[in-house]
């Protein structure tokens, strides 16, 4: 029962994610900044939304993630979802082929206001929060191997705790969630609303990308 009402929500997710790139996309055309930093805010929020939601499921459900294709949990997964380091990622690659594509334009001096235009201030501050976020990562990968290992698995009579393990994987995956729901948040924080919509939509082409491909070849749904 529980899985197929976790099934259900995470449809019902991945279409409200289709929804808002969809928008993203229109109103990055629109020059209306009040809302496109609405749907900014909106994309954040759906992704919020999801993590909370998640912390209601069973962990050992959330971590085996019964409702996604082979192809996303071996090629995308990292705690039951993707690495928030990839968010950071996808934002240097589409800036660096941003720039690429404009540079005859930045030599005239025209700026765009896109992810090819950072600022040396935003490049910095991106760079760090990579940083920052390597090292969360590790430590959450820590824990969960020291999980996986048994580590503090008895309890005081000498018997498996199963509750006890179960609850620590729980708390690994929260963390891990808190930890993607952070990394956007601060990278939204860094860039303008149009920069900001660019790297949503990537993400969510990321995330939508796996899915597709994932169910073609798994043929499910």
């Amino acid at each position: 029962m529980e899985l197929e009402a976790a099934t259900r929500r995470f449809r019902l997710w991945f279409r409200g994610l289709r929804s808002l790139r969809r928008d993203l996309r229109a109103a990055r055309w629109a020059d209306d900044p009040a809302q496109l930093s609405k749907l900014v805010d909106g994309f954040v929020s759906h992704f919020s939304n999801y993590c909370v939601a998640r912390t209601e499921l069973d962990p050992v459900l959330t971590l085996s993630a019964p409702w996604a294709t082979p192809v996303e949990r071996g090629a995308a997964y990292w705690l039951a979802g993707w690495r928030p380091t990839t968010l950071v990622h996808i934002l240097y690659t589409e800036s660096s082929s941003r720039f690429e594509a404009q540079l005859p334009d930045l030599l005239l001096g025209v700026w765009s206001g896109n992810l090819g235009d950072l600022s040396p201030a935003q490049l910095a501050q991106i760079d760090e929060l990579q940083r920052r976020t390597v090292a969360e990562e590790d430590e959450l990968s820590r824990e969960m191997g020291a999980v996986q290992e048994g580590q503090g698995a008895v309890g005081d009579d000498g018997e498996l705790d199963v509750d006890g393990l179960v609850r620590r994987v729980g708390d690994v995956l929260a963390g891990a969630d808190a930890l993607r729901l952070r990394t956007m948040k601060s990278a939204v924080e860094i860039l303008e609303p149009t920069q900001a919509s660019e790297l949503l939509v990537a993400v969510a082409d990321m995330e939508i990308g796996f899915r597709e491909f994932g169910l073609k070849h798994a043929g499910g749904g």
